[in-house]
């Protein structure tokens, strides 16, 4: 029997750990520096990685983060029993075809975020392979649910810097209660 509560379950609430320990470490971050002593801090790095501006995020950019989040919304608001083993794998492909969008556009400026979206986005490909029937789509949940956890996962750091300079991105659904 398939579960009908979105399939994305398991990387919502592994995302919203990621957060709280996110939280935590830039909570205790910010202790560490309050209790260093007063002489003036040494001017700050350059940013390699993640750029913080608002400006610094092309429009394309934040159309292939907003194709991502609501691809990854689409899933989490899926029946598998309503649309099949076909409308399964169409919102998979969304979401693989939105990453691949997202990957496009973040290359140049996030290098290391990327690289891991590509990795997960590669066991994404081989899950969406496996699946050949609503047989298939039952046995495979739990499988599912963890391909798209870890793209989500993946992309989780793009996203939060581009969410801040780009606003058409839409918010993160979370699964329904069930």
């Amino acid at each position: 029997m398939l579960n009908t509560v979105g399939i994305s379950d398991w990387g919502c609430r592994t995302s919203v750990r990621a957060r709280v320990v996110a939280a935590t470490l830039g909570c205790l971050v910010l202790a560490g520096c309050a209790s260093q002593s007063s002489t003036p801090p040494p001017p700050p790095p350059t940013p390699t990685v993640v750029p913080t501006t608002p400006a610094a995020y092309s429009a394309e950019l934040c159309s292939a983060a907003a194709e991502f989040q609501t691809a990854a919304n689409a899933i989490v608001a899926l029946d598998a029993t309503q649309v099949g083993v076909e409308g399964v794998k169409k919102a998979l492909q969304d979401l693989e075809t939105a990453s691949a969008n997202l990957i496009a556009a973040a290359r140049d400026q996030f290098g290391p975020q990327v690289a891991e979206l590509e990795r997960a986005v590669g066991s994404l490909r081989g899950t969406i392979a496996g699946l050949t029937s609503q047989d298939s789509v039952s046995t495979n949940l739990g499988k599912i649910a963890a391909s798209v956890g870890v793209v989500e996962q993946a992309a989780k750091p793009i996203m939060d810097s581009v969410r801040t300079g780009c606003p058409s991105v839409p918010a993160i659904e979370t699964p329904p209660a069930s």
